[in-house]
């Protein structure tokens, strides 16, 4: 096992554990660092195999973690800008392998639900309507574009567990629904996880691609 992979598998394992918080409540600011930290060598993981925006979609995540704790808007905003990373990730695979027609109509599907969803949460928004509606735009289009371009199924995956995740905080925070303890944090933790590994596979294909594209020119 080489030490990137030795990175990966503790930045998960780490980041799992975090779920066990739903009980132990460890106190600031420990129960910060726990939450952030497998997120954080999840993002330098990424960083570590050449897979930058990932790394940074991962990184600006991990700050959401810690601000959603201090300031719930600013956390958001984090989170806002990690996805925005994400998309740029996702069309960076397309750039390298092109885009996926087949699967534009889960694209389409993806929006149909977002709005669904958005009917349903936005009466309970209040003083949080713009920042969740920008919110919610953002967060929709990072896994709609999962399924416009060509990338690894474990990415497109992540993403779509992603959103789950924000969903059930939304149904928390918005439509006062009882989400079963620790439902967000394994969801949220699988999905960065998944995206992780899965973006991460952008270095070597890549150097696949200028070979190929040297090989047909030569």
């Amino acid at each position: 096992m080489n030490t990137r992979t030795l990175l990966f598998l503790v930045g998960a394992i780490l980041a799992l554990s975090h779920l066990a918080n739903e009980w132990v409540a460890l106190a600031h600011p420990g129960g910060l660092v726990w939450k952030a930290a497998g997120i954080v060598l999840l993002g330098l993981y990424a960083l570590s195999q050449r897979a930058w925006l990932a790394g940074a979609a991962l990184l600006f995540c991990a700050t959401g973690d810690v601000l959603l704790e201090l300031v719930f808007v600013a956390g958001m905003g984090a989170f806002a800008i990690g996805h925005i990373f994400y998309v740029l990730a996702f069309l960076e695979w397309g750039r390298i392998l092109g885009p996926n027609k087949r699967d534009h109509p889960v694209a389409v599907l993806v929006v149909i639900v977002s709005l669904i969803l958005l009917s349903w949460l936005l009466p309970g928004m209040g003083d949080l309507l713009v920042p969740a509606l920008i919110y919610q735009a953002i967060i929709t289009t990072m896994v709609a574009t999962a399924f416009v371009v060509k990338a690894p199924m474990l990415a497109r995956l992540g993403a779509v567990i992603f959103m789950i995740s924000d969903t059930l905080i939304a149904a928390e925070k918005f439509a006062n629904v009882d989400v079963f303890p620790g439902a967000v944090w394994i969801t949220y933790a699988g999905a960065q996880i998944m995206m992780a590994w899965g973006m991460s596979r952008v270095g070597p294909y890549r150097d696949r691609a200028v070979k190929e594209k040297a090989a047909a020119t030569a």
